[in-house]
């Protein structure tokens, strides 16, 4: 075994000294060869990579409702397929992954199905969104129509998220018995719901949210009873606007009140299921699940005038009912008004 060194070189500043071996080959240790399973499992985590770095995580908020559809399916087929590849060793190492994955597709299924609604089924057309301001408290105010679901507060906040020049975010006010719904409450409330009650409204508007509110009360109105508002009772919206200062917009929902006819309601049944009520409907019960889907009806939204509440009251008005129930009176006027003109210009119910 001899060793040179480099030419010029040496052990000096100017050169690196290495070594000749002469008669035989450095030995490397090897590695053990990987199992088939080790090598498959690298392979799957490798292109679960890749089919996340490809895909993104989400379905992009910005595309037309159909190119939704087929994003979300191309994504759903894809997930069933890195399904049918994985191991159970791939499930020990993905761990916290999935609870993100399955918030991904409860998000996407959630958005998908909402602007279904909006753009396809009940084809919605806002008029008048710029009145809701852009920053600050803001109460949107709106009518009730037969369903069990606050289909109407959901179609506002799409509209608003949408269609608002800033994009405004506003988060339904649902009651307690709404949220304790298996599936329907859930979903509400990982979409911004709020649950009801003054507590969770005045903290809202504290944070200078916009927050959408029922002021009827009671759930089911009957169709004979269609776009003509109920009492709005002691109506704790108000006092909490002239608590924060928030500003009320009314919102009229023109095509809502027809998708679920209520021709009778049964209290008793209903709360033994847990519902304030079970509606009666012309096909519900009758066809069993199918009857409560929704009537493909058209849907105008008009938005009108905003009430400066902090103009018109002090924060103390809160304590008097004279001062609470003058508001309640008055949005409770310009609601009515502006559903009486939606109905005036709409063309007809389905179209």
């Amino acid at each position: 075994m001899a060793e040179a060194d480099p030419p010029g070189g040496g052990s000096g500043e100017g050169g690196s000294r290495f070594r000749l071996y002469r008669g035989g080959r450095a030995r490397v240790p090897r590695a053990q060869p990987e199992s088939p399973r080790e090598v498959a499992r690298r392979l799957s985590a490798l292109e679960r990579r890749v089919e996340r770095a490809l895909t993104g995580t989400s379905v992009p908020a910005g595309l037309a409702a159909s190119d939704r559809f087929r994003a979300f399916a191309d994504r759903a087929l894809a997930a069933v397929a890195s399904l049918q590849r994985l191991s159970f060793s791939d499930l020990r190492e993905i761990g916290t992954e999935w609870a993100a994955l399955a918030q991904t597709v409860e998000d996407d299924v959630r958005a998908g199905l909402l602007d279904v609604l909006y753009r396809l089924w009940w084809r919605v057309e806002p008029f008048g969104l710029d009145h809701v301001p852009a920053h600050g408290p803001v109460i949107v105010v709106t009518n009730r129509g037969g369903a069990l679901v606050p289909y109407e507060a959901l179609m506002i906040q799409t509209s608003l998220a949408h269609h608002h020049p800033a994009r405004r975010y506003a988060r339904p006010l649902v009651d307690e018995w709404l949220v304790r719904t298996p599936l329907v409450g859930r979903a509400l409330v990982r979409g911004g719901a709020l649950r009801g009650g003054v507590t969770g409204l005045r903290r809202a508007l504290g944070r200078d949210e916009a927050v959408i509110v029922h002021p009827e009360g009671g759930v089911a109105k009957r169709f004979r009873d269609r776009y003509r508002l109920a009492s709005f009772g002691r109506a704790p919206f108000a006092r909490v606007a002239i608590e924060t200062g928030a500003t009320i917009v009314p919102v009229a929902v023109i095509g809502a009140e027809e998708i679920h006819p209520v021709l009778a309601r049964l209290d008793l049944p209903g709360r033994l299921v847990g519902l304030p009520t079970l509606p009666i409907t012309p096909t519900f019960p009758w066809l069993g699940a199918a009857g409560l889907v929704p009537l493909p009806t058209k849907w105008l939204l008009f938005a009108g005038e905003p009430l400066d509440v902090a103009a018109r009251t002090a924060p103390s008005d809160a304590a008097d009912p004279v001062a609470v129930a003058r508001l309640r009176d008055q949005v409770r006027e310009r609601l009515q008004a502006l559903i009486l003109e939606g109905l005036r210009r709409r063309r007809g119910i389905f179209a």
